[in-house]
């Protein structure tokens, strides 16, 4: 039977405890704030105002566009944000503690109730450090009606510092609540909430300062909601059209993943758990969002080629012919054949063609060492082998977590780079690792060839340079669309 990666019952339970720990904390941050806002600013200015403003952020939660009930680290767009911050100049800090609050607990939800309960204390805390911010900076609390220079310099700058200090609180706070819950890097999140939400961001407090002006100098009041509402459905048509085809990638991947394992039934999961990992390597080296994605997806797809090697050498029962490891080393380059052109899958192509070069260059395709390998190639490599040793096979059991470790350690410098051992070590002591267990009925209790993702194929292969080299000229000859590199 073949199992995920989880972690055990207490593991969970110690997790949850650290999650719940961890919101409470995040509530008293937020009451804090709301006590200091009360201390600077006093009550809210304008309880009608408090309560349509509480109003239109329910509003702007329900209308987000949303991919899942649980803490996720999905990009999501909300109107909220930009309520909560035009909140800070019309009611004040404490209004906005409130407004932030409100909008979240004052509407049915089906997600879990710790997933609930610190989606208050987030907003409530952002609505604190917005109001806070946006006072210290200058921010005037009696808005200018007639100078347009004086309504710039005394709200509109004091909102845009505020909008920045709300970018961040819910970059921390969010990578704090992911850290605890699902054992993400904490730094490598926080930089990819930024790099991914900032820009959304400024967009945000552009949209809250012109809000901001209907509302107060404008004299329109709670129609300026009606005003604004236009552009911000646009806003969220244009992202709800971009979560569409990131889906749409998603299902194209799965359904390329279930081509190959239909092919291979030996490799089922094996392609998911090596995404998984790539991911986790790639934050434990603070890596950025896109470029994570792109490992991760090279995870996904580097056994595409498979598709096209004969299933007499995939389900080799006997050591393969050099005939038939060169049929199967080739797998790399077809998988690259094969997505070449499809426009998303453009950043993984690199990891996809050299996940088989080794460190010392004696790996293939192209020879490759060292740092002339790419990245994503040498992260998805360390992945690969490990799932390959933490996975049951025919000629043995599958190795513990201390037993694998000591064995990718083993071959650093020379199978693989050992930056990339010490991240993938990081991330496996971090997030938990049970191996891919399988009983003698699944291999029908025959002998198998040597898994190739397993190091000692990489080992055979290096110690035979004849070999090596008819490999890495049916590469040169049969595949063009590849991207190459010179080894130096």
């Amino acid at each position: 039977m073949s199992m995920r990666p989880r972690r055990s019952r207490p593991a969970a339970d110690a997790r949850l405890a650290a999650t719940y720990t961890y919101v409470g904390l995040v509530y008293v941050a937020a009451a804090l704030l709301a006590v200091l806002g009360w201390r600077v600013g006093g009550l809210p200015r304008n309880w009608l105002a408090l309560v349509l403003l509480a109003l239109m952020g329910m509003l702007g939660w329900a209308a987000r566009e949303r991919e899942a009930t649980g803490i996720s680290t999905r990009i999501q767009i909300s109107f909220l944000s930009i309520v909560i911050l035009s909140s800070a100049v019309i009611v004040g800090p404490v209004g906005a503690v409130m407004v932030g609050a409100a909008a979240i607990a004052l509407q049915w939800s089906k997600s879990p109730m710790v997933v609930r309960l610190f989606n208050i204390a987030m907003h409530a805390s952002m609505g604190g450090i917005g109001g806070l911010t946006y006072h210290f900076a200058g921010g005037a609390a009696d808005v200018p009606r007639h100078d347009a220079t004086a309504i710039l310099v005394s709200v509109g700058l004091p909102m845009m510092v505020a909008d920045v200090a709300q970018c961040a609180a819910n970059a921390i706070l969010l990578s704090g609540v992911l850290y605890f819950s699902q054992g993400t890097a904490f730094r490598a999140q926080v930089w990819s909430l930024l790099t991914t939400t900032g820009p959304a961001y400024v967009g945000y407090g552009i949209v809250g300062f012109l809000f901001v002006i209907l509302w107060i100098p404008a004299r329109v009041g709670w129609f300026s909601a009606v005003l604004i509402l236009a552009p911000l459905l646009a806003a969220r048509w244009a992202f709800v059209q971009y979560a569409d085809e990131q889906r749409a990638h998603e299902r194209t991947l799965n359904a390329l993943v279930a081509a190959v394992e239909a092919k291979d039934p030996q490799s089922r999961g094996h392609s998911t758990r090596v995404a998984q990992l790539c991911a986790w390597t790639a934050e434990a080296l603070t890596l950025g969002h896109t470029e994570v994605q792109a490992v991760r997806t090279a995870g996904m797809l580097h056994d595409l080629g498979k598709l096209v090697v004969p299933s007499r050498v995939l389900r080799a029962r006997q050591e393969l012919t050099d005939e038939e490891l060169v049929l199967l080393a080739d797998h790399p380059l077809v998988g690259v054949d094969m997505l070449a052109g499809i426009a998303f899958l453009a950043g993984s192509l690199e990891g996809v063609a050299h996940h088989h070069e080794r460190f010392d260059g004696l790996g293939y395709p192209d020879g490759l060492a060292g740092e002339d390998i790419p990245l994503a190639a040498r992260i998805v490599a360390v992945a690969d082998a490990w799932d390959a040793l933490t996975t049951t096979r025919a000629y043995r059991p599958a190795l513990s977590t201390r037993a694998a470790l000591g064995e990718l350690h083993a071959r650093s410098g020379t199978q693989f780079d050992p930056r990339v051992v010490t991240a993938l070590d990081r991330a496996i002591t971090r997030h938990g690792w049970l191996g891919t267990l399988r009983d003698e009925s699944f291999f029908h209790g025959a002998e198998s060839a040597v898994d190739h993702d397993d190091p000692q194929s990489s080992d055979h292969l290096a110690a035979c340079p004849a070999l090596l080299a008819a490999i890495r000229d049916r590469g040169r000859a049969r595949h063009t669309h590849r991207p190459t590199r010179t080894p130096a």
